[in-house]
């Protein structure tokens, strides 16, 4: 017999495409099907699904890696998704600053977060070592510093893609929002399955891949 978490999470991401796709494609097709007509839809369409997966996985991965740092869920989850909140949150404001310059911006956004993802996966097993009895409020500022520069990275390229979209394809926007939102639904529960399955440094690499594949396809979408 198949362990019965296993069986659980198939069923949820069973569920959460059937739900998703009901609550957020099929009004989609209903109100805003002339999006899937205006040029490049489909390398958009991957750039932003890639980014729903990637996000997602990223935080999955960190809420796994600092709940054994924090010692208990409910730290983790309050401090682990509130700095990934705020410090993304910063990441939007800033890649303002890239205004027309969106797709430049993109060539140093996406890897300069890969190298962040590299180095908070091979540095935080020494951090953790070192600070591991610390207090708690100790490990909390910790945390929240290893977390800042990936956080601000993390929420430039959904805002600099809209940019784009919004420029060169308007009548895509709903569908990128749309898409993204479907992509997160479904990667939080597959980025457990594959956690459990073949560990979360292995997310971490899906992640990364993602990101670059969001890269490849806001390249090839220029006109």
């Amino acid at each position: 017999d198949r362990p019965v978490a296993e069986v659980t999470l198939i069923v949820l991401l069973v569920q959460s495409v059937v739900i998703a796709a009901i609550l957020i494609l099929l009004p989609l097709l209903k109100f805003s099907r002339q999006g899937l007509s205006v040029p490049n839809r489909g390398r958009f369409l991957i750039y932003f699904a890639a980014l729903g997966l990637g996000f997602i996985m990223i935080e999955i991965a960190l809420l796994q890696r600092f709940t054994l740092f924090l010692g208990q869920p409910v730290y983790t989850f309050a401090v682990v998704l509130a700095a990934l909140l705020i410090f993304t949150g910063i990441g939007a404001a800033l890649s303002d600053r890239f205004g027309t310059a969106a797709r430049q911006g993109l060539r140093l956004i996406v890897p300069l977060i890969l190298f962040a993802l590299i180095a908070t996966a091979f540095l935080t097993p020494y951090i953790f070592n070192a600070a591991l009895g610390w207090s708690l409020p100790g490990r909390v500022v910790i945390s929240v510093l290893i977390l800042a520069p990936l956080g601000v990275l993390l929420g430039m390229p959904f805002p600099s893609g809209l940019r784009i979209v919004g420029q060169e394809a308007p009548a895509l926007v709903p569908w990128a929002w749309g898409v993204n939102g479907f992509f997160t639904v479904i990667g939080t529960v597959g980025a457990l399955i594959l956690g459990m399955a073949f560990g979360f440094k292995v997310v971490l690499i899906i992640a990364a891949l993602c990101y670059l594949g969001a890269l490849a396809a806001m390249t090839l979408s220029r006109r």
